[in-house]
């Protein structure tokens, strides 16, 4: 690093003219612009320029400059000014997220967090209504709390659902600063409020009430509930159950894979043609469970019972989709004997809630999903 004089030359020629106010010789702008500049490079090798009014002021920044590319603290003030969107599109894209956290993030930020693209949505607002901070650079965003604090305000979430993606957000900031584009996370200052937690107590249904919703269910779709109920199945994984899960002599049901959509967009091996989707880019697959752990649990007798009832006048029906390993990647594709379809189209999240919806109602069951929706059946 090191302080020049840009109004004056500091190697002139042979009998160069000096200027009357200062005796040196006149660069080309001279009188235009500050006049001293801190030249110098960074950690990365990239020039570095900043120009100052006053040399004293220079010389303060030169000292400040070669301290931090020692201390390995150097940030580039230019690099600060890739927009949030930009950066935070790099940094998900080279994540190694499972299927449905890379999706989860995806959504949430362009719902919460970029600007809306949907005609009719304000310039600065998200598409959900929020403020948005996808189009601020980095840089401003690191030194204006305020607005991060602002969005955070601003976002029209449930408390628990708001602080995920704060999480997320605050993530693309500390890759940010690892990566010196920005000098510090700004969710991470003292002065940022964040919503509190809010803990809710799940309460299991009575077996009355399983019951009453089943019954207002269509006939294919009546032993799900149970079947929830006693092996603990989440919405997709029991839309995923299959006749070779299922052990009648043990009275066991295998939890090993999930009905659910996934976002293959430039996904190029897939061994079959996408199915047709009313979602853009994605296609229906069978995912890996939660967490990635396969379990076998025991099935009541009367559930036995039930679901060879259930087979008996409906057989399963084999469906074919993209199998997902546990990586993400996509692994051929599956063929497995569903017990339950939707006119020989596997069930999903998309299609299964609304009988589901339409038996709520009939048993006279509130209709709040946090405390009525497919995973009470869990508890």
């Amino acid at each position: 690093m090191s302080v020049y004089d840009r109004w004056h030359l500091s190697h002139p020629p042979a009998g160069a003219r000096k200027c009357s106010a200062h005796r040196k010789v006149p660069s080309a702008g001279h009188g235009t612009g500050l006049r001293w500049q801190v030249r110098g490079a960074g950690q990365d090798g990239r020039p570095v320029k900043q120009n100052f009014e006053f040399e004293q002021d220079a010389k303060d920044k030169e000292a400040e400059l070669k301290a931090a590319v020692r201390a390995g603290t150097f940030v580039d003030d230019r690099a600060g000014k890739i927009t949030f969107q930009q950066y935070a599109e790099q940094w998900r894209k080279a994540r190694v997220h499972d299927p449905a956290t890379a999706e989860r993030i995806r959504s949430a930020f362009e719902n919460h967090v970029y600007e809306g693209r949907a005609k009719g949505v304000p310039k600065g607002k998200t598409a959900q209504g929020g403020n948005s901070i996808g189009q601020y650079p980095m840089a401003a965003l690191s030194r204006r709390v305020s607005i991060v604090q602002q969005w955070i305000a601003s976002l029209p979430l449930h408390a628990n659902t708001a602080l995920l993606v704060i999480t997320d957000v605050s993530q693309v900031f500390r890759a940010a600063a690892d990566d010196k584009i920005i000098a510090l996370n700004p969710l991470a200052a003292d002065s940022v409020q964040k919503p509190r937690p809010v803990e809710s107590r799940a309460v299991a249904w009575p077996r009355e009430l399983v019951e009453a919703v089943a019954a207002e269910l269509p006939a294919g779709m009546r032993p799900m509930p149970y079947l929830g109920a006693c092996c603990a199945h989440r919405q997709g994984e029991l839309c995923a159950v299959a006749l070779e899960d299922l052990d009648f002599l043990r009275k066991t049901c295998g939890i090993s894979y999930q009905v659910k959509y996934m976002d293959v967009t430039g996904v190029a091996d897939l061994t079959s043609p996408p199915r047709p989707s009313p979602l853009r880019g994605k296609i229906l697959v069978y995912a890996p469970v939660k967490n990635k752990k396969p379990r076998e649990v025991p099935v009541a007798d009367e559930v036995i019972l039930m679901l060879s009832a259930h087979l008996a006048a409906r057989p399963a029906t084999a469906v074919k989709l993209p199998r997902v390993r546990r990586d993400g990647k996509i692994d051929g594709d599956l063929t497995r004997r569903l017990v339950f379809t939707n006119g020989g189209r596997p069930w999903y999240k998309g299609t299964v809630q609304r009988p589901w919806d339409r038996a709520w109602k009939a048993a006279g069951v509130a209709k709040a999903a946090q405390v009525n929706g497919w995973h009470v059946l869990r508890h």
